[in-house]
This record gives C-alpha cells, structure tokens and sequence, in this order.
C-alpha cells in the first residue's frame, strides 16, 4: 500500500454500526475521489443515574455484556448521566431498544451515528485524511483506516452530474437516460436510447442504442461508475426520475447499484405517499446512493432568493439562460409529440432529452446553487443533501455547540405542541398616493434580536431552571414573559460568527459565502418555532417577536417625535413620508440606532447589536385602500390601507426609474399576463403624471384594446394542479374543471386555459367566445379602482362606458 496525506471534501459519511464502523466518501483537492472507514464505536445512549440499578438488571437479565460507566458530560436540564458503554455498537443499540420498551428515557440514541462521528470530531465538510491507500473499483482511493482531522477551510471541485430520463406513457418504461456532466465548456454527455432506430440516420457519438430497457439499465450503471460523479441532479430528479428508475431496476431485478460501492441504492418515497400524485406528505422523498448525493435541481431552484411565475425547466430556463426546451408543446400535446419523436426520429428524441440534461446543469452553473449548497453544508456540516433543510441545519450546528460545552442534546419530543409565536408586527398602513418615502430597515432583525438579549433553548432552560432561585431576578425578560440568563447562549456566539464571516465574505466580493451566511441566520427563528425542531419553544419564538414588536414601535415613535408621518410598517421596515427633506436619511438611521441602544441599556443593561439603516426612498409611494364591502365607509376607513401591499417609484441617479411592487397583482402569478401588465404600466403613468388625465386615458385604451381582441394573448391563465383532479371534491376551481374536461385522471401538471362565455376552456379545446367581460371586471377593473379611489376618478365608469353591452359582471 501507498502513504497519502492531503485535504479533501466529504461528499457522503454513513454508518455500519454492526462493525463499529463510519464510512466516508468524497472528492479530494488533487480531483480524486476517495472512500475512508474508520473503525470506532460510534454509538453514545445516556441515562439518568437514578435508572441505573434497574438499567442493570436489564441487562444481566438479557445477557447483554452492556456497562454503565460515569462521563463527564451532562444532559440539556444540567443534571449528571451514565453512559452505556459495551465492545460493539450493535451491543448499545439492543440494550437502547431493552431501556425503551421497559419506560427507561435514554438520551443520544436518536442522533444518527455518523453525525455524531463528525461532530465529536469537529467535521463539518472539509478534511485532512492521511494514511495508506489501495486502489478502488467505485473511487480512486481506498483508506481502509485513515487518521481524519477537520480542516474547515479546505475545498474540492466537486463533479455534478445532471440525469434526465424520458418514459413511456403510461407504462413508465425508461426509454431514454441523458447524462450531462461538467461545465459548459468542457462538457461529458450520453444518452442512453432503448429501443428500434429506425431511421437512415445514425445516432451521434453521445449515444448509444440498447434493443431493450434492462440492458439500458445495465448499461447505465456501468456509465455512471465511469463518469463518477459526487453529485446527480435534475429537474424534479427526486419525484419523477428516480421513482421511475428504481421501479424499473426493481421490475428487472437489477440491483439499484448507482452509487459508488457494491451496495444497492436505496429511493424512498414520501411518506404517507400511495403513488407518485398523492401531494399530501409529511417528508419528501429521498434517495440514498452509497458516496453519491442526489439534489433536486427544481427544489434548490426554489430556495434560491429569485422567484419565478413558472417553475417549469422550460420557464425557468427562459428566464435565466434566454433558452429553452426543444419541444415546447405542453401536457397532452407534448406526450404527444414525444411519442412520435421516439417512434419516427428518435434523434430529434435523444437530443431533446440531453437539451434538458443540459438546461439543468447551466442553470445551477449561472446562478451558484452548486457552490451555495456546499457552502451552507461547510458551514453547518449537516451534509450537502440536508444543507438547505432547515431544522436539520439547526439541529446540527446546535449540537456541536452542546457538545463544545460537555452537554447532551436533548431528545426529539413527538407529539410537543409548539406554534410559530404571531408574525411580524405589522403598523396600520395609510392609504393614498404620497411623495418622498423613505423606507427604514432593520438589518438581520431577529438574528439580531437574538444576539442582544441572549436569545437561545439552552439560555431559556437555564433560566426555567434557576427561576425559583434567588437569582432568578437577574434574567433577561421579553416582553412576552419568556425569561433567558446573561451568559451561555449558544445561538447568541454562532450568529456573533456568522455576522463577522459574513461582512469578511462581502469585503472579498464573496456573493455566495454572504447569501449563505444571511439565509442561515435569518432561519434561526422560524426553527425556533417550528414543531419538527426538538430545541422549539412557543414562548422562545414568541421572545423574539416581541422584541421586535418593541423595537419596530421605538422606530414608528421616534420619527413621530421628528415630525414625520409613518405611514406604515412591517416586521423590520418602516416607510416614512418625510417631504421637503434633504438627503439626511443616513443621519437619521444614525441617531435612531443611538438612541435604541442607550434603551436597551437603561431597561436591560445590555449592549444593543441592533441597527436600522436607510434603504431606499420611493419619490412617489402609493398604499391601495383596504376593499370594504356592504358597509357605510367613515373618513377613517377611507384612509385605511391594505396591509402587505404597495407600490413605489425609484429613481436612479441616472435619471432611470423604476417601479416596485410587492403583494400586489402584479407581483402574483395567479393573475394573467394582463393584469400584471395592466398593473404596473397603470402605476408608472400615476407616478409620473400628476394630474389624472394620463391614467383616465390608459385605463380606457387597455379596455377597448381588450374588447378589441387585442390583448388575447395576455389572458391566458397557468395553472399547476397541486393534486390529482380526482382529489377535488368540496369545490372545482376552474383549472380542475379544465383538467377533467382534458380527461386527466390520477396525473398533475400546467393547465392552460381562457374564461369563455360558457366557463373556464383548454387553450388546446377552446370552442367558446372569450367572455371580455368577465376580464374587465376581473382583471382590470381591481387595478383600476384602487388607483381612481387614491387618484379621485370613477374607475368603473371609464370601463363600463366601453364594454360591449353596456354592464360588467363586477365583483368578479
């Protein structure tokens, strides 16, 4: 054997706790993939010392050769614990299973063995691994029992591969695999094609025929042990491709070998789940592939800080590379076309399914979600497939804080009511249409929050602890009771960290390290009140709340007390009409932050770590009326606001400008391209006109270009079935009504479809007039009155004077 000593990054750690055994896979800095196992006992079970007699018993009544031996750690209420202690793992995990069915509380036994590996060893990603090596069949290197140090620093260019399969319907045989590997530049790409090739033409030289679907089964697994990748991804890889594909492995029983060992993989559905439409789920489905990890293109895609109205490949493709899908047709047409593709030109049908293959990896590529997803599991070490999953995230940075400080994490509690405390304090907004708002921000609020009042689970125990002591009066009190000691928050010293690596990242020009770092933060508190969290407290979510009530009221007052009108507020924003000001706002931020903190000293004696900041003025700001129905309206609801929903006007030093909209028409999809457009340009010319004469005018050009049958186009609604037709019993919205009309059963996808005289119609089936009627009054008439009642014109006379017939359907 060779010696070898270098860094690397761990791609996947699992554990055979029947040989005492952790085993890690993962990419080296010199590009050579690795697999290392270390032989230590890795499981670590505690009881309380008063358990111990009869934990004993147990165990000499079963023959168990289990001991209890003392340890210098303590359990998450402060008390002392015995460690369960015995020559194998597999020992530990039966006397674990013997003290739960005889009512004995055992602590650690639900920590996974491998992470409690990483975290005594410090490891959260990055490694130096040194020893003698051989050569491998599924890696390059095998470390049969390396020494493994946490290099936190140290990095690898990890190779992603994206997987595309193509089926037939509604077989679900796998009649095509695209694999695309690399950057753009230097691309590796297959396509694995099963079935005749009929055609004069001969497949290029990324593909391959196979007469049938187990030998193209066989042959995949060979390919993808060639290409060796760290990571495989695609778009709603998890849901659809590799349900697909472990079934048909299955139905030919193939081992499900795609991992980097002799081991089967392993696909597991989410549960609850009866097929592959059924929505309602407790867990997503998962894929586990021995030194390989498996990331959903589409899921990371959403946890992104960009959205988009489609999160189709195609859309979201478009959007982000101006490219697309090379068969655009949709749902029953797209099968359709597909079929005959694969039957007439299976070229065009190969090359369409690495063009998805491809899309997926460009995507990641441009927008960094491959780096920001190793980043975040270097900096939790929870693991690339679990780094954007919150609560594990949480679980596993927190643990290794405990375990820094000899404390045992405490167990997950089922059936614990916790409710995420009340949402941000919101402060009544003023309708109308206002100049010069400048909008005042609290940077990282609730992390903040946290990191000033030692906000934290094992804070908050402590003081449950010492309440009735008689130094229960120098706790920290919230506003909503909960109480917290001075020292030995946990979360309070991580997001001290994250705040100075974060600022460090932005010096460099490091965007991701900086994304990375902010999202994580900004999670702490809706773990805090989420009920999957073992370390989640109501009253702890509700601490961090109420502060921020306090702090949002400090700021609403203290420009009151300049003079100012606040003319609303949300959670960490306040948005303040300050006309005939001079650019002074950064001073203003300046003296509010100084005067919070020497409040929070009198009332808390504690430095403040909280800082409101200038953001950005609206040169004009316009708040829709809140909608009253079928009462009297008094000059107070006349002023009365809509709450999450506003617009506003930047102008860029330039002279550009542009207009901002947030919860309104505009900014949803479930409105039509038409109302969103509508919407915005309606905004621009309210802004940039002073008098109503412009807006009157648009709004009376958009309705007769729409009753012209001008604006078709615009009117088509998308809508994505979030369950199978089937499902919808109470009610039938107008896009399941389409669907069945399309005879979809036990399927979902996009409905296309137009608001005719006889109801909702498919694009693909329209046999009716579309009803402009019903669009007037639904999709422009709303956009149109919110902006006549702040700018005082008669919104619905202007429509109505030029509809067809004279009337509107209103109320629509």
């Amino acid at each position: 054997m060779e010696y070898f000593s270098g860094e690397g990054f761990i791609v996947h750690a699992y554990a055979d706790s029947a040989r005492n055994r952790v085993h890690i896979l993962g990419r080296l800095s010199n590009g050579r993939s690795f697999a290392a196992s270390k032989n230590v006992p890795i499981l670590f079970v505690y009881i309380r010392p008063d358990q111990a007699q009869c934990a004993t018993a147990l165990f000499l009544q079963e023959r168990l050769p289990i001991t209890l031996e003392e340890t210098p750690f303590i359990l998450f209420d402060g008390s002392a614990c015995l460690q369960l202690a015995s020559g194998t793992d597999r020992n530990v995990a039966r006397g674990t299973k013997l003290l739960q069915q005889n009512s004995i509380e055992v602590f650690g036994a639900d920590m996974k063995s491998a992470a409690v590996f990483l975290i005594r060893n410090g490891i959260r990603g990055g490694i130096s691994l040194s020893g003698e090596w051989r050569a491998g069949q599924g890696v390059d290197m095998v470390f049969p029992n390396p020494e493994i140090t946490a290099v936190h620093a140290a990095r690898a260019t990890l190779s992603v591969m994206s997987l595309d399969i193509e089926t037939g319907e509604p077989s679900g045989h796998i009649r095509a695999v695209g694999l695309s590997q690399g950057k753009a530049s230097s691309r590796s790409r297959a396509l694995l094609f099963a079935g005749l090739w009929n055609r004069t033409e001969a497949p290029d030289t990324n593909i391959t025929v196979y007469a049938d679907e187990r030998t193209l089964l066989v042959n995949l697994v060979l390919k993808i042990r060639e290409m060796d990748p760290d990571i495989i991804t695609g778009w709603n890889v998890i849901d659809f491709d590799f349900p697909r594909l472990a079934a048909a492995f299955n139905r030919h029983r193939i081992p499900f070998a795609l991992g980097r060992s002799l081991e089967a993989g392993r696909f597991f559905p989410a549960e609850n789940a009866s097929s592959f439409d059924d929505s309602k789920t407790k867990r997503s489905a998962s894929v586990f592939l021995p030194g390989r990890q498996v990331l959903d293109a589409l899921r990371l895609v959403r946890t992104g800080y960009e959205s988009f109205d489609s999160y189709t490949l195609d859309a979201v493709a478009r959007d982000v590379l101006g490219r697309g899908k090379t068969v655009q047709s949709t749902n029953t047409d797209k099968l359709a076309e597909l079929e005959r593709l694969y039957t007439y030109d299976p070229l065009t049908f190969c090359r369409y399914c690495l063009n998805d293959a491809d899309l997926v990896l460009d995507i990641l590529d441009k927008r960094e979600l491959i780096r920001h997803t190793v980043e975040r599991a270097a900096l939790t070490g929870s693991g690339i497939d679990k780094a954007w999953t919150s609560v594990a995230s949480f679980e596993r940075v927190y643990a290794a804080g405990l375990y820094a400080r000899g404390i045992i994490e405490p167990n997950a509690e089922s059936g614990r009511s916790v409710s995420g405390a009340a949402g941000g304090t919101v402060l009544d907004p003023v309708a109308g249409i206002f100049s010069n708002v400048a909008v005042f921000d609290f940077r990282s609020l609730y992390p903040s929050i946290m990191r000033t009042f030692n906000i934290d689970p094992f804070s908050y125990e402590c003081a449950r602890i010492s309440s009735s002591s008689e130094n229960s009066g120098d706790l920290i009190r919230a506003p909503n009771g909960a109480a917290f000691v001075r020292q030995g928050g946990i979360l309070p010293s991580l997001i001290a960290q994250y705040f100075t690596e974060r600022i460090a990242a932005i010096d460099r020009g490091d965007d991701a390290a900086a994304y990375v770092y902010k999202i994580l933060m900004n999670s702490f508190y809706g773990v805090l009140g989420s009920p999957k969290c073992r370390y989640a407290r109501t009253e702890i979510a509700g601490a961090i709340t109420s502060f921020g009530k306090m702090c949002l009221h400090f700021a609403r007052d203290f420009f009151r007390g300049k003079g100012f009108r606040v003319l609303y507020g949300d959670t960490d924003s306040v948005f303040v009409e300050m006309v005939g000001e001079a650019a002074s706002y950064d001073a203003y931020a300046a003296e509010l932050n100084e005067s919070l903190s020497v409040y929070i000293m009198q009332m808390y004696r504690l430095e403040s770590f909280i800082g409101i900041r200038f953001e950005k003025l609206y040169t004009r700001f316009f708040i829709p009326r809140v909608r009253l129905h079928g009462k009297d309206e008094t000059t107070e609801e006349l002023e009365r606001g809509r709450a999450k929903g506003y617009a506003g006007l930047i102008v860029a030093s330039d002279g550009s400008s542009e207009v901002e909209i947030k919860g309104m028409e505009a900014a949803r999809s479930d409105y039509t391209p038409l109302a969103r457009r509508f919407q915005r340009e309606l905004l621009r010319v309210l802004f940039i006109d002073k008098d109503t004469f412009g807006v009157e005018a648009y709004i009376k050009e958009q309705t007769e270009a729409l009753y012209a049958g001008k604006l078709d186009a615009e009117l088509v609604f998308k809508k994505k079935l979030g369950r199978v037709p089937e499902s919808y019993t109470a009610s039938t919205p107008p896009h399941i009504k389409v669907a069945r009309a399309l005879g979809w059963k036990n399927r979902r996808g996009t409905v296309e479809f137009l608001i005719t005289v006889n109801g909702p119609e498919a694009v693909s089936q329209l046999h009716s007039a579309i009803d402009y009627a019903w669009y007037a009054s639904s999709q422009l008439l709303p956009t149109a009155r919110s902006a006549g009642t702040a700018a005082g014109f008669d919104a619905d006379a202007i429509i109505l004077s030029v509809s067809s017939d004279g009337q509107l359907e209103l109320g629509l």
